[in-house]
């Protein structure tokens, strides 16, 4: 006669190894999926953005993203004047801000990071939109980014030249004052 009870002990013990096993690679992992670059597929820079006119939330605007000057898609504004993307790692991207009636703004953010860095943190910016340039505006500085946003290893995080932001507003402002 088969005693039920030791039909029960393999299951009880295959149970009970494979559940050890799943708790000890929680405790030890603790959330770490990966300790090097190369064993992960899909990594990405979260970027949280917020478009601001005259300090106030923006509306009806559009995001364009382009990655490596091609055009990856267009986003609408949501009603708190934000928005989010998702940019892949090692990677140029061109973000541009369009709203009828205001000068179109050109982001450049390059996700490139260092080799061996594996946790770094996400960007956020918030971006003011100008009324349409007035015609004493040399256009050839329109033209150019407004920023560009690379890792800084000694701040730690993405952030945007302040060398190239202050030569485009100077020139701009430039212009802007000049009487022709």
């Amino acid at each position: 006669m088969n005693n039920p009870t030791n039909q029960r002990r393999p299951l009880f013990f295959a149970t009970t190894v494979i559940g050890a096993l799943l708790i000890s690679s929680i405790a030890f992992g603790q959330g770490k999926l990966v300790d090097r670059r190369d064993q992960a597929e899909g990594w990405y820079l979260p970027v949280h953005g917020q478009v601001l006119i005259d300090g106030q939330k923006a509306s009806d605007y559009h995001v364009l993203l382009y990655k490596d000057n091609a055009e990856l898609g267009k986003l609408e504004s949501d009603k708190r004047g934000k928005f989010e993307l998702e940019l892949d790692i090692d990677a140029s991207y061109t973000v541009r801000i369009v709203k009828p009636g205001f000068q179109e703004k050109i982001v450049i953010i390059e996700t490139v990071l260092p080799k061996d860095l594996v946790k770094y943190p996400d960007y956020v910016c918030t971006l003011s939109l100008q009324k349409e340039a007035s015609s004493n505006i040399d256009p050839f500085y329109t033209d150019f980014p407004s920023a560009i946003i690379r890792y800084n290893e000694e701040l730690g995080g993405f952030y945007h030249s302040e060398h190239y932001l202050t030569h485009i507003q100077t020139k701009l402002a430039g212009y802007a004052n000049a009487t022709f």
